[in-house]
């Protein structure tokens, strides 16, 4: 009977974990009509007017949001969604590089794009508007259509800019939606980083980019961060509730894409698939994308060594308040350590950045270190204390017998013995903390793994710049443990 029963447990297990596999790849594609039913699932990005319009024209369908284009890919690619609803544009740039995919309609639907500001801006936005005409009747955004849109492999052109200038006009942007705002040899590029650099010369302001994920930079926006931005936003309802947006600047089409190999016909721009050589070339070399991982990896440096400074600091702060004969004092400790401890890290990062510091001009870095350190004060805090307590407290005794102050029998006979103990999980706590710095890009700071997802939104390869920074942070995390040992004597590190 048990046998039995397990047997059926298996095949119930197996049947929900098959279930997905067995509904999405299977259907044969030959246009849209064919997309609303429940078998079909459509990767959309989120919050946009693309997931607005699918879930109104395919409501049997099963719309599956993401944050990034990439990671839509890879939802394709993996047989776990059928189609992906993207900017037209952006797909001719995608065809171009995945050769697995196709068409499955080119016009899906228009779209119109305009620059978002503050709600209710009465300085920004219509000057902008005008900006907008002017560029309109001379040319320029003409130009600028031809130079991004009708074709691939656009740079930036040059054109008179105030570098100089005191002032500074703050760009919100993601710098991961080819052609419109993407990295070029390491500088923002595309449509609207153009448009947005040639706005700000108008005003005789110097750009700055405010880089960060789209709902970061939507944050980012509400907080104050920013003063406009740009990233190929359509306007929906609910944006217009919590922010100003400008006159149409362009207007394109959406399209639906799905692997070539769902089609019977399609219309498919290709090329061979690369060899490892050809993807390391194009996710490191090409356009010097290495730099963008160097200057990651500088970032995380810098935060992860004054974050663990700070937070061991702090540690010794909380662990002397919470062994205080001080009630108050000990509450108070108890009272933080549940705190820190208790908040989701990236949720606790984001309410620093965008809720507590927005009305100051702390950049992300400045916020990372101050959150991590007190995360990590949090956690060594108590593993000081243990460690402490592990010693007996006769040695103490027997240390202010001999004529040590308390102070000094402290220094002298217990931090050692206690150092020995807390050592190996601090050391652990440290890596943690290294590792935990990843979460830095949803507050715009370009780390290792923001530089990453710079990369694949712009080779579209999903796993080889992963693997790159992955080999990048155990090195990374090894080579700080290993400091770690040789700043210590030979007696703790091998208690």
């Amino acid at each position: 009977m048990a046998r039995l029963a397990g047997k059926f447990l298996l095949i119930v297990l197996l049947y929900m974990t098959a279930g997905p596999c067995t509904l999405y790849g299977q259907i044969p594609l030959r246009s849209l009509e064919d997309l609303d039913r429940k078998e079909i699932g459509i990767g959309v990005l989120i919050a946009t007017w693309q997931e607005n319009y699918a879930r109104e024209r395919f409501p049997n369908a099963r719309i599956i949001p993401l944050n990034n284009t990439t990671d839509l890919l890879s939802l394709l690619r993996n047989g776990d969604c059928d189609v992906v609803f993207l900017a037209y544009p952006a797909c001719v740039y995608i065809l171009e590089e995945a050769p697995d995919m196709a068409f499955l309609d080119q016009q899906v639907a228009a779209t119109s794009v305009s620059v978002g500001f503050r709600l209710n801006d009465t300085t920004l936005l219509p000057k902008f508007n005008a900006f907008l005409s002017q560029i309109r009747e001379n040319g320029i955004l003409e130009q600028m259509e031809e130079r991004w849109l009708e074709k691939t492999g656009g740079s930036m052109p040059a054109f008179p800019e105030s570098l100089e200038s005191q002032e500074i006009l703050r760009i919100g942007t993601t710098c991961m939606d080819v052609p419109f705002t993407f990295y070029q040899n390491n500088r923002p590029a595309g449509f609207d980083i153009e448009m947005t650099r040639r706005f700000a010369a108008w005003l005789g302001k110097k750009p700055v980019f405010v880089i960060s994920d789209f709902s970061g930079m939507l944050a980012g926006m509400s907080a104050g961060k920013m003063d406009m931005m740009a990233n190929y936003i359509m306007v929906t309802e609910e944006r217009s509730a919590k922010y100003s947006f400008s006159d149409t600047y362009l207007t394109t089409y959406s399209s639906m894409l799905t692997l070539r190999n769902r089609l019977e016909h399609g219309s498919v721009i290709g090329k061979k698939s690369q060899d490892l050589t050809e993807r390391f070339y194009n996710n490191l070399i090409l356009d010097k994308r290495y730099l963008l991982l160097w200057d990651g990896l500088k970032a995380t440096l810098l935060v992860a060594f004054l974050s663990i400074l700070g937070g061991t600091l702090m540690g010794a702060i909380i662990c002397f308040l919470r062994m205080s004969r001080m009630k108050i004092a000990r509450i108070a400790a108890s009272g933080y350590i549940s705190f820190f401890r208790g908040i989701p890290q990236v949720v606790l990062l984001m309410l620093m950045f965008y809720v507590f510091f927005a009305s100051t001009s702390m950049n992300g870095v400045t916020v990372s270190v101050i959150t991590f350190s007190l995360i990590f004060g949090a956690y060594v805090s108590e593993m000081f204390r243990s460690a402490i307590q592990s010693v007996p407290t006769g040695q103490t005794e027997a240390g202010i017998a001999l004529g040590f102050s308390r102070a000094g029998a402290f220094i002298q006979i217990v931090l050692p013995q206690a150092i020995k103990q807390v050592y190996p999980v601090y050391k652990g706590e440290l890596i943690a903390l290294t590792k935990l710095t990843s979460i830095v890009g949803y507050i715009a700071v370009q780390d290792l793994t923001k530089a990453s997802d710079l990369i694949r939104s712009r080779t579209f390869d999903a796993f080889f710049p992963l693997i790159v920074i992955s080999v990048i942070y155990f090195f990374l995390s090894w080579g700080l443990a290993r400091l770690l040992d040789i700043a210590l004597p030979t007696n703790i590190r091998h208690a």
